[in-house]
């Protein structure tokens, strides 16, 4: 079954944009209505992303079925290899960063991430000719979701086990990479991802559409009358939600992916293109990175795998100077080799006259954050207390939306063993719907991190969160450490 490139393209009614049009001033596109995450849409212009339709076929045998994912460099398609019959992650670069973008990594000049089973590496490369300027197609084995989608605040959580497999690799990735003298660079969440089963690779394009139905898309409406073509696709994908097949097709098994940020140990930058709140503390304040920034990156990912939280973040932190602040809150005051640290406008240590760092009044210590972490509850109907209800008493409130709807459902039993849903789990009739002072209530009927997990894992955070680079736990001394368990054990794969 061949698949429609405009099929669920056009809806049969336009949603009202009426209140949103003010916000068209300074955007030339209406929001999507998708709900999921999608590329920012204002990026599609000259040097940005390149326009992607459904049943596009690049370099004459590549043919576009789905879309996998994006980022602030990229979009990555699901595609069919006509000359090999298998799938294929095509990674389409943003135009202005595709003649840099080569030279920033190191993947493909080690054997050793060429070699190991953590690392993937492109397999062929080919430029793509379009409205927005020239990009690189890099053409990648097919992944499953990175750990930051899977564990995302009150939608999706890990198990405690999963999450210490997946992490325990993460810490093993990063000590092969440490051992060869190189460094990631952009060790996030983001860029560890699980394996597929073969079950997934096995599947033809009609089997694919079969288990996870048609791509979903949102036409893309520009605030002028103008057609949004040729800068911007006609129409917008909403990622691959592996989660929506009724079996597991994901392994416990981790990729490490994207080598753009990375460097060799004695060719280490000052200024990282990472999210500030995975940016070492050394960074943040102006100094080299180091195989040791990595691993303070690492234990943001444990922090945010465990807990589906990020440590260092609040609402508006953007810059190596607003991390700062998190920092400060959560691990202590700054030595005084770094108090006198200034930062220019948009927050960026500078050695020219500038704003000097002031730290906030508030303090959240890593001990309180640890303990705040929840877990999952023993059914899906509890009362205000944690404990279990019958859900014939709970009388559970009907949705207000149809969007309210699919978070309510708990994932498969295929996916029991390894994930979780808080917006599934009913507290006296009431559901998550988003963070509210209303959900903060619902949220303290949850059980709390076990205490003896919770002074393990404030341990090894706390041999991460070192400020001093030079005393911060190596990687390979992490791989031992009892928060994981048994530091060789095998890793599992969830049926």
């Amino acid at each position: 079954m061949a698949l429609d490139p405009r099929a669920n393209v056009e809806p049969e009614a336009p949603p009202d944009f009426s209140l949103q049009t003010s916000f068209g001033d300074d955007l030339k596109y209406f929001p999507y209505q998708l709900r999921g995450e999608c590329e920012d849409l204002e990026a599609y212009e000259p040097g940005g992303f390149h326009p992607v339709h459904l049943g596009d076929i690049y370099d004459g045998r590549y043919k576009v079925v789905h879309k996998l994912g994006f980022g602030g460099f990229s979009t990555v398609w699901l595609a069919r290899d006509s000359a090999s019959d298998k799938w294929a992650a095509l990674k389409i670069v943003v135009a202005n960063e595709s003649s840099t973008y080569e030279t920033r990594s190191v993947d493909s000049d080690h054997s050793v991430v060429l070699e190991s089973e953590f690392f993937d590496v492109a397999t062929r490369k080919f430029w793509i000719a379009g409205p927005n300027g020239h990009h690189l197609c890099l053409v990648y084995p097919v992944l499953g979701p990175d750990l930051s989608r899977l564990s995302k605040g009150i939608h999706t959580r890990f198990k405690p086990e999963s999450a210490k497999a997946l992490m325990l690799q993460a810490a093993q990735a990063l000590s092969v990479l440490h051992a060869e003298g190189l460094c990631h660079g952009d060790f996030t969440a983001s860029n560890i991802a699980v394996r597929l089963k073969d079950d997934f690779h096995a599947f033809n394009e009609e089997k694919f559409l079969e288990v996870f139905g048609r791509p979903r898309t949102d036409p893309v409406r520009p605030y002028s009358e103008e057609s949004p073509e040729p800068h911007a696709p006609r129409y917008i994908v909403e990622a691959l939600d592996f989660l929506s097949s009724s079996s597991n097709l994901l392994c416990e098994r981790i990729c490490v992916i994207d080598f753009d940020q990375s460097f060799t140990a004695t060719s280490a930058p000052t200024k990282l293109g990472t999210p500030a709140k995975y940016l070492a503390i050394e960074v943040a304040v102006g100094e080299h990175a180091s195989p040791a920034s990595d691993v303070w990156a690492l234990g943001c990912a444990i922090f945010r795998v465990r807990s589906g939280e990020d440590l260092f973040f609040d609402y508006d932190t953007n810059s190596p100077a607003d991390v700062l602040q998190q920092i400060v809150k959560t691990v202590g005051d700054l030595p005084d080799r770094w108090k006198e640290t200034r930062f220019d406008e948009d927050g960026n240590p500078t050695k020219d006259q500038g704003e000097p760092f002031w730290a906030l009044e508030e303090t959240r210590p890593l001990e309180d954050g640890v303990h705040e972490i929840l877990d999952e509850p023993q059914g899906l109907f509890i009362d205000q207390n944690g404990a279990p209800q019958d859900p014939a008493v709970a009388d559970p409130a009907p949705p207000q939306f149809e969007s309210d709807g699919p978070p309510r459902v708990p994932y498969t039993e295929a996916y029991s063993g390894m994930l979780w849903k808080p917006t599934a789990v009913c507290v006296d009739g009431g559901y998550f719907a988003a963070y509210s002072d209303e959900s903060d209530e619902m949220l303290k009927a949850f059980p709390k991190m076990a205490e003896s997990e919770a002074a393990q894992l404030v341990d090894l955070l706390s041999k991460i969160f070192e400020y001093d680079p030079a005393k911060r736990v190596a990687a390979k001394q992490l791989i031992g450490h009892p928060w994981f368990g048994h530091s060789q054990r095998k890793r599992k794969r969830v049926d």
